[in-house]
């Protein structure tokens, strides 16, 4: 069985290109709006979400936040992702549930490397 990723983001075209690139690894793919994410997690249930932490407003910091507290999902890897690394420490991310996060832009080879171990670490849903 093939692993479900759930990307959200704000940006549509950045939800298209992570979906493209993570699909053409054989990946199955969400992608969500942080308004949309709670639904779609409790619904499908990935085996990794990838959430952008790069809003103002914290909204997606909050939504990573609120998809901790279904049960359901309180094993499933978090990865954060971010322009804003001058800001975010790590210890940050994982405070509100993340387990890591990756700088924008992304490195896509070591996108693919760290979705895949974290994978590889993580109990897969069913």
């Amino acid at each position: 069985m093939r692993s479900t990723i759930l990307i959200i983001d704000n940006e549509p075209e950045h939800r298209d290109i992570l979906a493209r690139l993570l699909r053409s690894y054989g990946y199955a793919v969400i992608e969500a709006t942080p308004s949309s994410a709670f639904d779609q997690a409790s619904v499908r249930r990935p085996d990794l979400i990838l959430c952008s932490l790069s809003l103002p407003g914290q909204l997606l910091w909050e939504t990573a936040r609120q998809l901790r507290t279904l049960p359901e999902l309180t094993t499933v890897p978090v990865l954060g992702s971010t322009v804003y690394t001058t800001l975010i420490k790590r210890s940050s991310a994982q405070a509100i549930g993340c387990i890591d996060y990756v700088e924008k832009p992304f490195d896509l080879d070591r996108l693919v490397e760290r979705v895949t171990a974290l994978l590889s670490a993580a109990p897969m849903s069913a």
